[in-house]
């Protein structure tokens, strides 16, 4: 049997800091190793021809369209592809929260209004697709974001008094 049984009393101001500082670092560096991974996978939107698969914008815009019948139940769609659709812009959402909580990517991306529906931001998103035909061959994850940057611009700061 154990000898020590733990108690709230047991841990210092000073234990709990390092733990504290532990997992910052820690969450920091996996977050960081993320944020490289994916800033690289943006950053990188030339043609997307030159690699042996990446998923591009005619990709993402045929998966988008099944999107789009399915939740206007305006045509035939596919499940699969559907859920490619709506789960490729809900982890750039997520990665942007994330990201952006932690202080390691520019919040003013964009900026989703409260309240909105993944359905309208798949809409935007193929909207964004469809009028930018002639940039299929780019890289999903640039278009999405452009995108969504330009469906969800961020309010510029009201400029504070005394500057």
């Amino acid at each position: 049997m154990c000898n020590s049984v733990y108690s709230g009393n047991d841990i210092t101001e000073a234990e709990i800091s390092f733990i504290h500082k532990s997992f910052d670092e820690d969450a920091m560096r996996r977050v960081s190793t993320l944020l490289v991974f994916f800033l690289a996978l943006v950053c990188s939107h030339a043609s997307a021809k030159s690699s042996n698969y990446v998923f591009t914008g005619k990709d993402m815009y045929e998966s988008c369209l099944h999107a789009v019948n399915g939740l206007g139940k305006t045509g035939e769609y596919d499940d699969h592809r559907f859920g490619v659709c709506a789960g490729y812009i809900a982890g750039i959402v997520d990665f942007h929260t994330v990201a952006t909580t932690v202080e390691l990517l520019d919040p003013d991306m964009f900026c989703l209004p409260p309240g909105i529906s993944p359905a309208q931001v798949i809409r935007d998103v193929t909207q964004y697709l469809a009028d930018n035909t002639g940039k299929q061959d780019d890289l999903a994850a640039y278009l999405v974001i452009t995108a969504l940057h330009e469906a969800y611009p961020c309010q510029e700061e009201k400029e504070k008094p005394g500057k």
